[in-house]
């Protein structure tokens, strides 16, 4: 698995497709299940003109099985922030605008600082047995109740001391349904052979 940190300072615009409800989502794969990915081809879609041509340059051979990608995206946040901004977040200045400004610069500043970061995984699937349980696992919170234990670690817990953090997990649902597709005609082509 190589991970890929995420902080708040980059664009979060970048991932702005509709991504399934926010359940409480445990990745239980046998070793012949899914496989970790380093690089995931580009998300954004060429004007028409260029798709056409890209459909018949990459049109896939029907006997070869294809994959799909799945991007995990795995955040951990602070619980309560409350108790970090009050009483370090102040103005002296008369203007209320320029005071409001100034408070809300001083909050942003705290909240930034207080930023756990995030890990992004992209999980190459290419049974679609493995993918429907990876996602079943996703919806019901079992993937996340397993990567609790992977990502809240001692070390973490000791780096926020006494405070409470949550771990927050994200599948594109589109990403699923595309992949899904994909594995869905490797069994019709299987089927037909």
């Amino acid at each position: 698995m190589t991970p890929r940190t995420h902080s708040s300072g980059e664009s979060s615009t970048e991932h702005l497709r509709s991504p399934a409800p926010p359940h409480n989502p445990m990745v239980c794969s046998p070793p012949t299940g899914p496989q970790i990915c380093t690089k995931r081809p580009g998300r954004g879609r060429p004007p028409l003109s260029s798709q056409k041509k890209r459909r018949k340059s990459i049109t896939p051979d029907p006997k070869e099985k294809q994959t799909c990608d799945i991007r995990l995206r795995v955040r951990a946040e602070y619980c309560q922030h409350e108790t970090a901004l009050q009483g370090n977040v102040f103005s002296n200045k008369q203007d209320p605008l320029e005071r409001q400004f100034e408070r809300f610069n001083q909050a942003n500043t705290i909240l930034k600082s207080r930023d756990l970061g995030s890990i992004i995984c992209d999980i190459k699937f290419s049974e679609l047995t493995y993918l429907d349980a990876f996602w079943r696992d996703y919806i019901n919170g079992s993937l996340l109740e397993a990567l609790k234990g992977v990502f809240i670690t001692d070390s973490l817990k000791q780096a926020v001391g006494h405070e409470a953090i949550k771990l927050l997990v994200n599948v594109d649902e589109e990403d699923y349904e595309i992949g899904r597709q994909k594995l869905l005609r490797n069994l019709m082509i299987q089927s037909t052979l």
